[in-house]
């Protein structure tokens, strides 16, 4: 019966566990939400923040994403579509907070997953399973972390769950234009913030075939929601690819990422799949809601779990490397966890009252458990690898013009330039020494002014071989708080 100010009992049931795992999700991700971006993958994470604070820089130009670490050049990158990075340079003055700005983005789209995914189950098993899932999506270790970096991740997996939740809702019996709309809009900023997430055309097909059974072959209305977000997708790539290489952006650069090797199979779903998308704890209602599924026969989450698995594999030594690949696991992990552990909640209540107090409280330590898991097996992952790289843009103040452009070690180069706030290049000192030189000398000779090294590694010991080489060619421009700027002309 609705209440004196118009809102139900079930409305309001419903808005408090949107509210509950929305407030969990932003709890879950706030552990190290304001460090630096030198912790895991911290390539990927400056890279992105460097395209924000080009954008906040150099103008609000979103076909235009710009990278540090081509020299001087300020032309087109060939990056995804950049709007994650385009929304933070949108926030970056406010506060003062400048990159922490993606953290906090991230960590907002990773709640609006779990208010998404809450929104999905609960039509197939109901408030319960649904709130579960909400609650499972945010323990799971692999979100825990990408789920607050500062990367397009957690908007690309945002945009995959309201696709879903959109086009069901599309394919009801009104045919609303305002859901297909959405998921269109949605599917096209998944594929094209992150192109492997292509896989979710597979459970849409699914989802299309559930409701429209042979006419799905017919249905004008898919084709052209699929070919819009493919278009559009195809139409950012074939921009970027004008641009200067940042990832691969033209067919026949894909390959070199792929590489490969029989055994990232079973190390992806024997070893990453339990330790980091599921956890250990979480395999038991996991099955059970396996067995869910198949009782009821909501064959979509199968659907959803396979496409993703096959493009798992399909994407070779990249997801292999790449842990954050992994992230798509996390909501449809979460949608069996949830449904399984739903059937082992109403298997628990029927037992007689000792027996089932034993097992509602063993389903509950299991669900406690599995934070306290996760949180422990990524805790490394948070760790700063160069804690004074905070302090490299007051050193590059102090020895150089803010156009001057610098050198570093390739291997850190975005991370190095962003915390520098220069432009320049790398070159790969810890490599071939002799091919590292002749990189040295025909940078120096196309404008370097500056060689910069946290005095680690080759310069951690001033006797070592390349550090004694650059003290002796080199004058040492500063050399404070753990940090060294060489000047090379």
């Amino acid at each position: 019966m609705p209440s004196r100010n118009g809102s139900s009992p079930a409305w309001r049931g419903r808005a408090l566990g949107l509210a509950l795992v929305a407030a969990l999700s932003v709890v879950m991700h706030l552990k190290g939400i304001s460090s630096p971006l030198a912790d895991v993958h911290y390539w990927r994470q400056s890279y992105t923040a460097t395209l924000a604070r080009n954008f906040h820089e150099n103008g609000m130009r979103l076909l235009c994403p710009q990278i540090d670490w081509a020299g001087p050049y300020r032309g087109l990158a060939a990056t995804e579509f950049p709007l994650f990075s385009w929304l933070t340079a949108l926030l970056w003055p406010l506060a003062g907070l400048g990159e922490l700005w993606g953290r906090l983005l991230a960590t907002a789209f990773s709640a609006l997953t779990a208010v998404y995914l809450f929104l999905l189950l609960e039509e197939d098993l109901g408030r319960e399973a649904a709130l579960y899932a909400g609650i499972l999506f945010s323990f799971l270790p692999i979100e825990i972390f990408f789920g607050r970096t500062v990367q397009p991740e957690a908007m690309a997996l945002c945009a995959t769950v309201a696709a879903f939740y959109h086009w069901r809702l599309a394919l009801g019996p009104a045919r609303p234009w305002a859901h297909w709309a959405a998921a269109t809009l949605a599917a096209f900023l998944a594929v094209s913030l992150k192109l492997p997430y292509v896989y979710l055309f597979a459970p849409l097909a699914w989802l299309s075939w559930e409701r429209l059974g042979r006419s799905f072959w017919r249905d004008l209305r898919g084709w052209a929601a699929f070919g819009l977000a493919l278009a559009g997708t195809a139409a950012w790539y074939k921009h970027a690819s004008t641009g200067t290489f940042v990832i691969p952006s033209k067919p026949g650069e894909f390959g070199a990422l792929l590489n490969y090797k029989l055994h990232y199979i079973p190390r992806q779903f024997i070893s990453r799949f339990p330790e980091l998308c599921a956890t250990h704890l979480g395999l038991l209602p996991l099955a059970a809601g396996a067995v869910l599924f198949m009782r009821r026969r909501l064959f979509f989450y199968e659907a959803w779990f396979a496409a993703f698995g096959l493009s798992l594999v399909a994407g070779g030594s990249y997801t292999f490397d790449h842990e954050y690949t992994s992230l798509p696991w996390a909501p449809v992990n979460a949608a069996f966890m949830g449904a399984g552990l739903l059937l082992l909640r109403e298997k628990a209540s029927a037992l007689r009252p000792r027996p089932k107090a034993w097992a509602l409280a063993g389903l509950a330590l299991l669900v406690a458990g599995m934070p306290v898991y996760s949180v422990l097996r990524i805790r490394r992952w948070y760790s700063i690898g160069s804690p004074a790289l905070v302090r490299a843009a007051a050193a590059a103040d102090r020895v150089s013009a803010p156009d001057d452009l610098f050198l570093c070690n390739s291997v850190h180069l975005p991370l190095f330039l962003f915390y520098l706030h220069r432009r320049g290049w790398g070159v790969g000192i810890e490599g071939d020494p002799a091919a590292a030189w002749a990189e040295l000398d025909r940078r120096i000779a196309a404008g370097a002014r500056f060689f910069f090294a946290p005095k680690s590694g080759p310069f951690q010991d001033r006797e070592g071989e390349t550090a004694r080489r650059f003290y002796a060619r080199f004058p040492v421009a500063y050399d404070q708080d753990g940090l060294l700027i060489f000047r090379l002309r």
